[in-house]
């Protein structure tokens, strides 16, 4: 805020002078689209054009995140992971580690409430894990082979160990 005359209370010339320029290059942002306003090294300021590729960044696509969840890790899973009743906890203890990973952290807690749901991840997780069950087939891998891949991942990213 600018600072005013003690004696009349009103700001001074130079910093009126200040808060106009200010309210120009604001003014100046708004006319310009498709370009943003940098100041140079001189203190000026010149247009140029706003970047236009965030190819690097995920943009939400729900087909292909069905796709890869549906089709690729969660069927792929069904079909390889060993059958029946005998191995149900061994693949509960797959799943869970596989959706701690497409949560990004987020563990079943207690009452059996994760909190969130890998179906609706980050497409670059989703991914990761279908190039890892892929892999796990590609090379015969036992369960315990994925299991601890996939473990080992969620503690590199800090996701914690399971609960007992």
């Amino acid at each position: 805020m600018a600072k005013k005359d003690k004696n009349t209370g009103k700001k001074s010339k130079a910093e009126l002078a200040k808060e106009e320029e200010k309210l120009r290059i604001l003014a100046r942002t708004d006319e310009v689209k498709g370009e943003q306003i940098v100041f140079t090294n001189e203190g000026e300021t010149k247009t140029q054009p706003e970047i236009k590729d965030f190819s690097n960044l995920n943009t939400e696509n729900p087909e292909h995140k069905f796709d890869l969840y549906y089709k690729g890790i969660q069927r792929l899973l069904i079909i390889n992971l060993p059958k029946g009743k005998l191995h149900e906890t061994s693949r509960k203890y797959i799943y869970e580690e596989k959706n701690t990973f497409l949560t990004r952290g987020k563990r079943i807690n207690k009452k059996g409430i994760r909190g969130a749901d890998g179906r609706m991840g980050y497409i670059s997780d989703a991914e990761e894990m279908l190039q890892i069950v892929m892999d796990w087939i590609m090379q015969n891998g036992s369960m315990v082979e994925l299991y601890n891949t996939i473990r080992d991942l969620n503690v590199s990213k800090g996701y914690g160990t399971p609960l007992p």
